[in-house]
């Protein structure tokens, strides 16, 4: 898989959430025709979020004035995005004040943000030392809640402390957004009910810092994919692609696949693969329709335990060194060492290393012209000039060097409305996993890093298409007779949905107890797992009697086939039985089977001996029958001659 394009396109789209709204929503210090010092402000902004329309907003600005010949003629306050409605600007009697408006560009590293600037021209001279007066702002914006389907995202503007004798910030929310979680300082709840709740912030919360706010646990993808497959050769081609693995994070349901494939298996890293067979100068798209429930997490990691927690199984699956991790080099394991020296905990040694990548690379948008991929190391030697996978690669070779295991998801990162970007082609990503006992794999995103502390949680804005962690760069998303297509997701469309997707409940499984001998029974199965989803410590339970056992059949794929067979030792041949399929995600079977005894095995064998006993007697019988009949030999009496 090809990342060289797509990956480094990212940081830019990020700066609309992480830089804009710190750069450009600081601007509420008004822009007086006064010295800012001859006034004091006092600002009460109220944020009232409708359950399913735009966010109200009423800033109320009480102003003293400090000095006995000065007044405010106009002030100007931006806003939070380029699109308000309903504005009205009044003092508190009611009595309206002119304004104007303008639409803006905010240019920063790159990125343009519109916004909207308004300028109040005061028709009231309030001159005289200590006098106090206020006005109010008010509009409806769409530009501070952020709907992703059963989640929503409140973007709180950050503030200038400058200026600002006092400054409070409320939130109203319907109660059906439910619990909150933060990316910044989480606001206090002062009051709730059946309908609403508010928070309130502090001037701590919002000094030189917005709020991202999530409102609910988890949030559901829709996506579509389309994997175009083309046989140009004369001969037929084998085909492979790779469809979005299930994770600690998030579960992946396979709702439709068309056509059909010949086989589907689950990876060594949990990546679902689907097999197909084109016929020579055969062309056809795949369709996948896929639905991702991400969830939030927040990790335990002050109960981390140390590497020596850590399943050997993994240090020597996910600590080797490979083409772009490089954990096995002297410099890469020189500053891993000097990283986490003295570091105790396995999340204190991830955490260094994490914090150091971060704040060590620079990203570079003018990569984007010429990106090849480096690796850690060249990473660590030429840190101005890294993208996403560079950032994730270094990561990945240190941590392993430290052995920690480490992988690498590949997948969408989200930036910005998909409504105003369907493709998410532009949108590609990669990201980090390590390994913390006690948590598992843990997200971490070191890119991200750079613009907000993400470290310790998982959001919803993460959506793995791939796991590379055996390998460097595989699975790709098409492989031709095991090459690398070289597709970059083009014709992939995300969008939020409401639904909440279950595991399909059409797993299948028959089965039947040939019964050998009366202490010897062969189960012969047969069966397929969930259409839609993969199956992780699948297990196939038999109920016999007191007797139960159980064998684990590993991990598979959606719509998996399954089949074997297993001997039953004992007198309990003549026992009913029960067989099931179980998961670990499942309190009960998702399959079961209560296949009856088949007693032909044993007959044929009881008429098989049979007839070799019978066949025995009878030709013993007919041995002494013959023994009995044949003459005897007669004694020679005859006397020889004298």
């Amino acid at each position: 898989m090809n990342f060289k394009r797509s990956f480094a396109i990212k940081p830019r789209a990020l700066l609309a959430i992480f830089i804009g709204v710190v750069l450009i929503l600081s601007v509420l210090v008004p822009k007086i025709s006064r010295a800012s010092a001859d006034f004091n402000y006092n600002i009460d902004v109220n944020y009232i979020v409708s359950p399913d329309g735009p966010t109200t907003v009423k800033e109320t600005y009480k102003i003293t004035n400090k000095t006995s010949t000065q007044y405010l003629d106009s002030i100007k306050v931006s806003t939070p995005g380029a699109d308000i409605a309903g504005l009205q600007v009044y003092y508190s009697d009611g009595a309206s004040i002119p304004f104007e408006t303008s639409k803006l560009t905010q240019n920063t590293g790159n990125y343009k943000y519109e916004y909207t600037e308004i300028k109040v021209n005061f028709n009231r001279a309030n001159v005289g030392q200590d006098l106090t007066w206020s006005f109010v702002i008010q509009y409806d914006t769409a530009d501070i809640v952020e709907n992703k389907g059963r989640a929503n995202v409140v973007y709180i503007p950050g503030i200038s402390p400058e200026n600002r004798n006092e400054y409070n910030v409320r939130l109203t929310v319907p109660s059906s957004f439910g619990q909150v979680h933060g990316f910044g300082n989480i606001p206090k709840l002062v009051s709730q009910n059946s309908s609403s709740k508010s928070y309130q912030f502090s001037q701590e919360d919002l000094f030189n810092n917005s709020v991202q706010l999530l409102f609910g646990d988890s949030a559901t993808y829709k996506v579509d994919f389309i994997y175009p497959l083309k046989n140009d050769s004369k001969t037929s081609k084998d085909f492979e692609i790779a469809l979005p693995p299930s994770t600690e994070t998030h579960t992946s349901f396979i709702e439709k696949i068309e056509p059909k494939p010949l086989s589907t298996r689950v990876d060594g890293d949990g990546n679902v693969i689907a097999k197909y067979n084109l016929a020579a100068n055969q062309n056809i798209d795949v369709k996948v329709d896929v639905l991702a429930d991400v969830k939030y997490i927040q990790y335990d990691l002050a109960n981390s335990g140390t590497v020596s927690d850590i399943p050997q199984a993994l240090k020597n699956k996910y600590t080797n060194p490979t083409k772009y991790w490089q954990s096995d080099s002297p410099q890469i394991k020189q500053k891993a060492a000097e990283l986490t020296a003295g570091k105790k905990t396995v999340a204190e040694k991830v955490r260094a290393i994490n914090d150091y990548v971060v704040s060590t690379l620079t990203y570079n948008d003018e990569k984007i012209k010429y990106n090849i991929r480096q690796g850690g190391l060249q990473a660590l030697n030429n840190p101005n000039n890294v993208v996403c996978l560079e950032y994730s690669d270094l990561t990945i070779s240190l941590l392993r060097a430290a052995n920690i295991p480490a992988r690498m998801p590949v997948g969408y990162g989200y930036s910005g409305d998909l409504k105003k970007s369907p493709a998410v082609s532009d949108s590609l990503h990669s990201w980090v996993q390590a390994y913390v006992p006690n948590n598992g794999w843990i997200n971490l995103d070191p890119t991200w890093g750079e613009k907000f502390n993400n470290f310790g949680i998982s959001d919803i804005d993460h959506l793995a298409f791939a796991i590379w962690g055996e390998s460097d760069s595989t699975p790709s998303a098409i492989t031709v007779n095991g090459k690398d297509a070289n597709y970059q997701y083009e014709n992939v469309k995300l969008e939020y949905t409401s639904i909440q997707p279950q595991v399909s409940n059409d797993a299948k499984l028959s089965s039947t107890k040939w019964v050998v001998l009366p202490f010897l029974s062969v189960i012969s199965y047969t069966g397929t797992t969930s259409s839609n989803s993969s199956t992780f410590d699948l297990k196939l339970e038999l109920n016999q009697g007191a007797k139960k056992s159980s064998s684990n059949l590993g991990s598979k794929a959606p719509a998996q086939k399954i089949s074997g067979v297993l001997l039953d030792l004992g007198l309990g041949f003549a026992l009913s039985y029960k067989l099931g399929l179980a998961s670990a995600s499942s309190a009960s079977p998702i399959a079961s089977s209560s296949g009856s005894n088949n007693y032909l095995p044993i007959a044929v064998i009881s008429v098989l001996l049979l007839g070799i006993i019978i066949w025995r007697v009878i030709k013993l019988r007919n041995t002494k029958k013959t023994e009995l009949e044949a003459p005897k030999d007669l004694k020679d009496e005859t006397k020889p001659p004298q």
